[in-house]
Order: C-alpha cells, then sequence, then structure tokens
C-alpha cells in the first residue's frame, strides 16, 4: 500500500521518539489510513487520493492550504496533518507494547514508567477528535471545491461518522 505520510511528516506536527522505528510507525500510518482516512472519504475520493497523490491540482487537498470560496478566503491543513494526527493516536495507544516469545510485555526503566492504559487511551481519543475537527474543515473544501465536485456526495454522506466518544461503565 502506498503511504501518504511518514514518521518525519507526523514528528512535523506532533512529538515522535526519535527511536521509534520506522517499519512499526509504518504499521500505525497504514492502520490510519485504511481504518480512519479511508471511512471518512468514502472509496472513491480515497483511491482518487492515492491516484492523484503527485498531482499539482490536488496539493491543496492533500497539503492544505489557502483557498477561495464565494469571494472569502478559507484555509485547512490538508489530508496529511489529518492523517498524522489519526497515526499518532494509534502509535500513543500501541506504542509502548512489544511482542516477545513470551507474550506481549510493557518495557519499564528504572527512570521511568509507562503511561496507564487509561492515560493512553485519554491521549488516543483526545488526537483522534483533533483529527476529526482538521477534517471537518478539509470535507468543507472538497465541497467547495469544483475538481472534487463528483465526490461531494460520498463526502456529505461519511461526514456523520465523525468520531465521537462516550463512558462506559
Amino acid at each position: 500500500m502506498e503511504l501518504l505520510i511518514n514518521k518525519n511528516i507526523v514528528a512535523k506536527y506532533l512529538n515522535v521518539a526519535i527511536g521509534c522505528n520506522d517499519n512499526d510507525f509504518n504499521a500505525y500510518i497504514e492502520e490510519a489510513q485504511e481504518f480512519d482516512l479511508l471511512p471518512l472519504l468514502g472509496e472513491e475520493l480515497y483511491n482518487a487520493l492515492l491516484s492523484n497523490v503527485n498531482t499539482p491540482s490536488w496539493d491543496i487537498l492533500i497539503n492544505g492550504g489557502v483557498y477561495s470560496f464565494e469571494k472569502k478566503e478559507y484555509r485547512h491543513s490538508g489530508i496529511k496533518k489529518v492523517l498524522s494526527y489519526f497515526t499518532y493516536a494509534r502509535y500513543i495507544l500501541k506504542s509502548n507494547i512489544q511482542d516477545s516469545s513470551f507474550g506481549f510485555v510493557q518495557k519499564k526503566t528504572p527512570h521511568s514508567e509507562p503511561l496507564s492504559l487509561e492515560e493512553r487511551r485519554n491521549f488516543y481519543y483526545k488526537y483522534r477528535e483533533d483529527a476529526n475537527t482538521l477534517m471537518d474543515r478539509v470535507k468543507s473544501y472538497i465541497n467547495r471545491t469544483e475538481l472534487f465536485k463528483d465526490f461531494c456526495n460520498i463526502s456529505r454522506k461519511t461526514q456523520s461518522k465523525n468520531f465521537s466518544t462516550r463512558v462506559i461503565q
């Protein structure tokens, strides 16, 4: 699968450990693309995005920027930033869990203690919420841009899939 971002792009926006293995991090990116971004964009727009990742007319969608609509200027952060936040949420939740021949373990050191599962979940939900907030502005761009008129119905249809949280007790 073609990845839209890499660890360096995520690190541009968020705090990613230098020592984090690129292959492990790519798994978080792939999950975020498949499980988070694809349902928000819809299959047709997602596939078109992958096909046009290097097309100049798609640059504002991918990287964000300023655009005009009805004689007003708007801006959004782009798909790369949205995907970075979804990836980071997955990274926070799963990164300190290691698979060993004795099962899954959580690494500890004498100088630090890992966050609890509850704390990691809180961060996970926070970054997913941030990603969805960024995505709302990207969807506005899609709906307001002639280039994406064929995808507007998809974008509006999937808009109700925004992430929400609730506490189960």
